[in-house]
């Protein structure tokens, strides 16, 4: 029960929260969260790095991905140095493979994919616990309940994409088609629900040259189908249900992955009729599927949300959380394909102060006049 009450107030937070963004963040004011002076030019202005928030989203969603795998491995007595260790395992994998596999598939530099990172996230992990559960079992003589482990790192992923859903929509990337040109039922779906995003420098309007146009809003459907997802399947953890839950929050999202990009409008890689990254998802799920089939249920175990919350709220973990929050935010949030320009000055009213206090000081200064 107070699992259920838990997630019921995630999902109302959820919700609230993605009301106001997601009218929101397509504007234009919603792109750049601060840019920072470099060097001087020679006219006076400085030039700026800009800090976006895709970056803020971005660090905001890996955050919210380690905290849910700590309270949940934690739920299940798992030690909170075997999920850290496991949670720098996989990002130290999976963060450079987002830049990466973003150059090699999309020929772009200067972006990410979490298609692709999320791909090599569910290939490996399933090797790191086991070869985590080797080390345990050697030197501490302590066998890890794999199962609930790749549930609890499914279900992570999933809010973590969910949540990280909202940086595209920010920086106007992963965009779906213009209603105009979408199949009859989606221009009946999306008539009163698209996004119209605004700002030259969204990649919806240099790139697909899109602006002011009406498009899915295929971004926010993939936010509130992964959460919704993910606290589905949290709710099925926390009744012990660790293998349905890890197939359904794996093998849900990517085929999800595989049939929404039928909506979108941005260059994937490979053919348009079938991206790259639609195959790394089928391929991802077809992988959980075989895996929920060998791995041990562990139906002996039963989840306890307080002590997941107690390791939680502790100054170790919060400051981890905090350094993983930072780390992602600089790593995806400076921006390399905008540029900025700063000017500084004083403010028009106390310029005038400062001319009204030099002049009553040259008056009391010299008497005479």
């Amino acid at each position: 029960m107070a699992a259920d009450i838990f997630l019921l107030a995630c999902a109302i937070l959820f919700a609230l929260s993605f009301r106001f963004l997601f009218r929101h963040l397509p504007r234009e004011r919603w792109q750049f969260v601060a840019s920072l002076p470099l060097r001087k030019n020679s006219d006076g202005s400085w030039q700026g790095l800009n800090l976006t928030f895709y970056g803020i989203f971005t660090g905001l969603a890996g955050g919210a991905g380690v905290a849910t795998f700590i309270l949940l491995t934690a739920s299940v007595q798992i030690p909170l140095a075997t999920s850290l260790l496991l949670t720098l395992g996989v990002l130290s994998l999976c963060l450079p493979a987002a830049k990466i596999i973003a150059t090699v598939v999309e020929k772009n530099r200067h972006g990410f994919t979490v298609g692709g990172a999320s791909f090599v996230g569910i290939m490996v992990a399933p090797l790191l616990l086991w070869v985590a559960d080797l080390l345990a079992q050697r030197y501490w003589q302590v066998t890890l309940p794999i199962l609930p482990m790749l549930a609890a790192m499914a279900i992570a992923y999933v809010i973590g994409e969910g949540i990280g859903r909202l940086a595209c929509i920010s920086f106007g990337c992963c965009y779906g088609r213009a209603l105009a040109q979408s199949p009859r039922w989606a221009k009946a779906w999306f008539a009163t629900v698209h996004h119209v995003f605004i700002g030259k420098t969204k990649k919806i309007a240099f790139a697909g040259e899109m602006e002011s146009v009406r498009v899915i809003p295929i971004q926010a459907m993939t936010c509130v189908v992964y959460t919704a997802l993910a606290l589905l399947c949290a709710a099925l953890y926390f009744r012990g249900e660790f293998g349905l839950s890890f197939s359904l929050a794996l093998i849900g999202s990517q085929l999800w992955r595989a049939w929404s990009e039928t909506l979108r409008a941005d260059y994937r890689g490979g053919s348009k009729v079938f991206s790259a990254y639609q195959f790394m998802a089928l391929l991802a799920a077809l992988y959980g599927i075989a895996i929920s089939l060998i791995m041990p249920a562990h139906a002996d175990l039963l989840p306890s949300l307080q002590q997941g919350l107690k390791a939680l709220w502790t100054p170790g973990v919060i400051l981890s959380l905090q350094l993983v929050t930072l780390i992602m935010f600089f790593f995806s949030g400076t921006s390399t394909i905008t540029t900025g320009e700063l000017r500084f000055g004083l403010a028009d009213d106390w310029r005038s102060q400062a001319g009204c206090e030099r002049h009553e000081g040259g008056t009391a200064g010299n008497p005479s006049l």
